[in-house]
């Protein structure tokens, strides 16, 4: 569906105070992206948020893995006089008898910052905490909280609109670099010299196997090939470090081909996929997508063979921040959660919040209980030493349970 995005007329609501918001904010809630197509597309291109609230990218999630997730879709879409002014891509998950709103698309969604017009952006704020959570609650009948983790406080200069609910750092932060100026400037800002004489040595020993090519998957057919081998070098990789695969989780691929295919002709692509290869074999592949300039890493993986001690991940990575860079594109983003490459690369980290909101008695226990529970995950990370020893004893009571005689018993 093409639908030509038009920017809404400038309301003045500069001098509303929170009782003139209210009225003039109305919240619809709707079981379908399709439903306000029109109302998302024209956000989308006139609008602030992430490649993660495009229209496409969260229908595809709604359609392949919501369902196998157990989440009932509830799209809330507000309108300021009539104008489209936000959208919340959420999910109801039902936890016994309580029924809990989230994020639409898991761990897979870096950043949750919603989708807002610049007027909802600078107006919503001022309805305050109470305000804000009374919109929610109406919007949201019959459920009895929220959970909404990874919340940026700003995005593209622009500050969080719900930043008055209450929230609790995360344990995660995001990594991004600015392209401003090309490689070489991306380079001098990061302290990167020493990074891009390795990526050239290495690359030059893995060219003593065969020619290296790399870049920019353009034929459809061979990008879904090379997100066939993320998925099986991914599993392996993962089994190898004894971690859960979410990428093997009912519809998680079928989403990721989903997104290969909507982003055919796109000038920004919801999924693009970069490769590198070595004497014609396909060594390592890195997934991202684009949303106004900004590119957003999803999926890294590389295959273990004899090009492993060169590192082709990490000689990939670099030249794919270079060709974003000659691409033009403003900003690089590595994605959340600590790895000691995105920190060698980033000239900045996001801060992201999660936000606890409950609705009725009963929900209020839950979300107390959820929010006492992180917030002893917190202290216990902040104390390092102690962080340290309950992981060691971790790791010893799994290593005598893989010890033990299965026939002992």
């Amino acid at each position: 569906m093409n639908v030509q995005a038009r920017a809404a007329q400038p309301i003045a609501f500069t001098s509303l105070g929170s009782a003139d918001v209210a009225r003039n904010l109305a919240v619809e809630g709707h079981a379908t992206a399709s439903a306000i197509e029109t109302e998302w597309r024209l956000l989308e291109a006139t609008g602030i948020g992430t490649v993660f609230q495009r229209f496409d990218w969260v229908d595809s999630y709604a359609r392949h893995v919501a369902p196998h997730e157990g989440l009932e879709p509830a799209f809330l879409l507000g309108r300021l006089d009539g104008h489209p002014a936000f959208v919340l891509p959420l999910g109801i998950e039902r936890i016994g008898p309580l029924r809990i709103a989230r994020w639409l698309g898991g761990s897979h969604s870096g950043y949750n910052f919603g989708l807002w017009s610049r007027e909802a952006a600078d107006m919503l704020p001022r309805l305050g905490r109470a305000g804000i959570v009374d919109m929610l609650r109406r919007a949201l009948p019959d459920v009895d909280g929220a959970v909404l983790e990874r919340i940026p406080f700003e995005h593209d200069g622009v500050g969080q609109p719900l930043a008055a609910i209450p929230l609790l750092r995360s344990p995660v932060e995001g990594y991004s670099v600015s392209l401003d100026g090309g490689m070489d400037a991306v380079i001098a800002r990061t302290g990167g010299k020493a990074r891009r004489r390795r990526a050239r040595s290495k690359e030059r020993r893995m060219a003593q196997f065969g020619n290296v090519e790399h870049g920019i998957i353009t034929d459809i057919e061979e990008a879904h090939a090379a997100l066939d081998f993320f998925a099986e070098q991914k599993a392996m990789r993962l089994a190898e470090q004894g971690l859960p695969n979410v990428f093997g989780r009912p519809g998680v691929m079928h989403f990721l081909n989903d997104l290969l295919d909507r982003s055919v002709g796109q000038r920004e692509p919801l999924l693009q996929i970069t490769g590198y290869r070595v004497a014609g074999k396909l060594r390592a592949v890195v997934g991202s997508g684009v949303h106004n300039g900004r590119v957003n890493v999803y999926i890294l993986t590389l295959i273990h063979d004899e090009t492993l001690p060169h590192s082709p991940g990490q000689v990939l990575m670099y030249r794919h921040v270079e060709e974003c860079c000659e691409r033009g594109y403003r900003h690089f983003d590595f994605g959340v959660g600590y790895e000691l490459y995105k920190e060698s690369w980033a000239d900045t980290r996001h801060a992201l919040f999660d936000g606890y909101l409950s609705f009725t008695a009963k929900g209020a226990a839950f979300i107390g209980a959820i929010k006492l529970r992180e917030q002893g995950k917190s202290l216990l990370r902040r104390n390092a030493r102690l962080w340290k020893l309950l992981k060691a004893l971790r790791n010893r009571d799994v290593a005598r349970a893989e010890e033990k005689d299965p026939h002992e018993d």
